[in-house]
This record gives structure tokens, sequence and C-alpha cells, in this order.
């Protein structure tokens, strides 16, 4: 009585190859991998490629490759055995391949069953806090006056300002004692400094009425004039102040 079941039942798209296809005829009739019935077993493989064929989906190398040695076994073991001599089963090699696609099959399975990174599990990234390294106290201290010891002093240099409003004024009259007249163009390039210089010096040359001032239109040039007579350095109380542009 044969223990193989007359009819093969299969989902061909959960077949990843053709040992896959094998572990299922074996399974689903009940045989043991050691005493496959390579005969029966190897109709059953060539229906399905049939099968396959017949559905017009692409046949895989290796199952052409497994038809093949299914084929090759079947023929030997027809073969009569030669005297008494023991001879090397040609369903060895099937066997073996069969128990390490079985192998791989279960480890996958498990691994399957693990955490997946970036599926089940994340991973911090870069920009993870580190991991903490040990640092004493004296060690912190000790790195803390070491940097206040090696750092670079800053200073912040102040020049001094330049003319003073006391040299400007003194310039002012040592150019109206020799001319008698000074020409100041208020957009002439020169030092801020210089320039506040210049128009609080002129200020008050004014104001102790050793020159006068006239400016002709709103930011145009400045003329300054000196009073008559020998320029003062102290202004005359007795003169009164002129009326117009002219102060």
């Amino acid at each position: 009585m044969s223990l193989l079941v007359p009819t093969l039942e299969v989902q061909l798209e959960c077949y990843e190859g053709p040992l896959a296809v094998l572990i299922s005829l074996i399974k689903k009739n009940k045989v043991s991998i050691w005493d496959i019935p390579i005969s029966t077993i190897t109709e059953r493989f060539l229906e399905y490629v049939e099968l396959v064929k017949e559905m017009n989906l692409r046949i895989a190398e290796d199952f052409i490759e497994m038809a093949s040695l299914l084929l090759f076994i079947k023929s030997k073991m027809l073969l009569p055995s030669s005297g008494g001599e023991e001879t090397e089963d040609p369903r060895e090699e099937l066997v073996e391949r069969i128990m390490e696609y079985e192998r791989f099959r279960n480890m996958a399975g498990i691994m399957d069953t693990l955490p997946m990174l970036d599926r089940d599990v994340f991973s911090i990234g870069k920009n993870g806090i580190d991991k903490e390294e040990g640092y004493d106290l004296l060690s912190l201290c000790t790195l803390y006056f070491e940097l206040i010891r090696v750092r670079e002093e800053v200073f912040l240099t102040v020049n001094e300002i330049r003319p003073t409003l006391e040299e400007k004024i003194a310039m002012l009259r040592e150019i109206l004692e020799a001319s008698g007249t000074y020409m100041w163009d208020i957009h002439e390039e020169m030092e801020r400094n210089e320039k506040v210089a210049t128009i609080l010096g002129i200020l008050e040359l004014v104001k102790i009425r050793t020159a006068t001032l006239l400016q002709r239109k709103m930011f145009g040039s400045i003329v300054l004039k000196r009073r008559g007579g020998v320029v003062a350095e102290n202004p005359p109380a007795e003169e009164p102040a002129d009326e117009g542009r002219e102060a």
C-alpha cells in the first residue's frame, strides 16, 4: 500500500524555490525524509512544473536543475546493484540539501520574530547623548584653571582723540592771525572727531567774538573772518554782536 497521497494541492505563490516544493510534497505525503520514494516524488514535482508552465509562469533555472537531479537519481535507483557490495544511496545529496534548506528557513523564521531596525526599533542617531565619561572633581578643577591660565586676554585699545578742542581752536587762531580768513567745506573728508572739533572750535571763536561766521546757504561752506585787530584770547566786552547772517 502506497503512503503517497494521489493528488497534489499546492499554492504556487507560497513556494520560494524547488526545495520548498519538495518539502511540501514530503510533508503532504507523510513520508520520511530518509526514505523518499524518489519515483513518485519526481512525478509529482514534474507535474508541478508542468502546472506552472500551463499558467504561463516563468520557470526559474533552479526548478529545471532540480527536475534534472530528480530524474538522475531516479535513473540511478533503477539500475541493478552490482553484486553484494553496498553502494551509496543516490538520494543522500538530495536529503542533505533539503535538511540544509530547512535549517536556514527555521533560522529565518526565528530572526523574523526579532525586532527589526527602523521597523520595530529605532537608533538614536549621531545626535544622541554620548556615553558619559567619568571625571572626578579634581580633574574638572584642574581643567578649569588651565583654561583660565592659557586663555588670551582681550583688551580694548582706546586711542587718544586728536586733535582736541583746545588744539583745534589754537590752529584756527593761527590761520586767522596769518590770513584773516578761514574757509571750511563741511563736506570735506576728515575723521569724525576732527570734524566735531572743527565745528566746536569755530563756534567757540564766534562766541568769544574773535571771528565772524558767514554761510551763504544751508550746508554750504563756512567762512570764518577775523575781527579787526589782533586775534583776541578773550572777548571784548564793549563790542556788540553783529546782526544778520554774520555772527
